[in-house]
C-alpha cells in the first residue's frame, strides 16, 4: 500500500468556508463600527460639556467686569494744573 499526498478539495467545503469567513468579517466589522460610533458620541458629549463650561465661565467673567465697571461709575473731578497758586494754598501756608 503506497501513501499518496494528493490534496482533495471539496467545492462544498470551500464554499462553506468562504461564506463563513464573509459572515465573520461582516460581524467583526459591524462590532468595530459600533464601538467607533459609541466612542465618537462620547467624545462629542464631552466636547459639548467643555464648551458649555467655557461659555459659563465667560458669562461669569463678563458679569464680573460689568460689576467692576458699575463700581467705578464715581465721577472723577479733573484737576487743573497751572503755574499759579490758588487762594486756598496761600491761606494754608
Amino acid at each position: 500500500m503506497s501513501f499518496t499526498s494528493d490534496l482533495i478539495i471539496n467545492p462544498i467545503v470551500l464554499m462553506a468556508a468562504g461564506v463563513f469567513g464573509i459572515l465573520v468579517g461582516y460581524v467583526l466589522g459591524r462590532v468595530g463600527l459600533a464601538k467607533a460610533q459609541l466612542a465618537i458620541q462620547r467624545l462629542e458629549a464631552e466636547l459639548l460639556s467643555s464648551n458649555q463650561e467655557t461659555l459659563e465661565s465667560q458669562r461669569a467673567y463678563a458679569e464680573l467686569e460689568a460689576r467692576l465697571q458699575q463700581g467705578q461709575a464715581i465721577p472723577v473731578i479733573p484737576m487743573k494744573i497751572n503755574g499759579k497758586e490758588s487762594p486756598k494754598e496761600k491761606a494754608t501756608k
